[in-house]
């Protein structure tokens, strides 16, 4: 007799899917239903060797050669070696922006947790050669408004878990309220260093929800190069 288990995002019953995958070997990567699974966008197709961002969903006028003009963007300003590069699971669509309004903004924690499962495989396959995984630290205001950092959920349970070096410097304007423009341009400090921490020589690895125009992950990539990292990379569950 099937368990009674209900999909995390819509509370659709899913006791008969997970019976079928079982019985075939064919678990589903995420814990939820097929109806919401399926308006998930995999990012597939050529990307930007940079940032991860697909090249099919862009004007072609935006892209320079295999990166868009972001890194482009990057790279004219000095900062083409800060980030090695970036891998993104999924385009950041109305769907997925509401489900990540759910686990970010109203804590609901198990909406998130569905995606711990996807990153713990990816990590394991792809990035066993990494010293450290840092969960993109967020500011005390936004700990205080959440209770809890969503990237720091993604990886509980695991050897991943570290004593993060990194940290945020103030609590500052959230970057959705900013203009592209000013995203790339910022000037100001936004990550220290953990007073004690040692990153010399490591390969770190940053663990991000989204990236848009990359200047978060940016900033803390060459913080941690700074400090004496030799390569920096970057996992975000959405590219937007």
């Amino acid at each position: 007799m099937a368990t009674l288990e209900r999909c995390p995002w819509c509370g659709e019953d899913v006791s008969n899917q997970i019976s079928w995958q079982l019985l075939f070997g064919i678990r589903n990567k995420l814990h939820c239903c097929e109806t919401c699974r399926n308006q998930l966008l995999p990012i597939v197709g050529p990307v930007c060797l940079k940032c991860g961002r697909s090249l099919q969903q862009i004007d072609e006028r935006f892209v320079q050669g295999k990166q868009c003009s972001d890194c482009v963007r990057w790279g004219d300003r000095g900062w083409g070696k800060v980030l090695t590069h970036n891998k993104s699971f999924y385009e950041y669509n109305e769907f997925l922006k509401k489900i990540l309004a759910l686990y970010k903004f109203r804590g609901d924690v198990e909406v998130g947790r569905v995606f711990s499962s996807l990153i713990h495989r990816e990590l394991k396959k792809s990035y066993s050669f990494i010293d450290q995984v840092i969960p993109m630290p967020a500011s005390k205001e936004r700990m205080y408004e959440r209770g809890f950092n969503q990237c720091e959920v993604w990886i509980e349970g695991t050897n991943f878990v570290q004593d993060s070096p990194l940290m945020r410097t103030k609590n500052e304007e959230k970057q959705s309220k900013r203009s592209r423009e000013k995203r790339i341009n910022r000037e100001e400090e936004m990550f220290e260093i953990v007073e004690g921490a040692n990153v010399l020589g490591k390969k770190l690895l940053l663990l991000d929800d989204i990236y848009t125009t990359g200047t978060t992950i940016h900033y803390a990539a060459f913080t941690l190069k700074n400090a004496g990292a030799s390569k920096v990379y970057s996992l975000t569950l959405s590219r937007g």
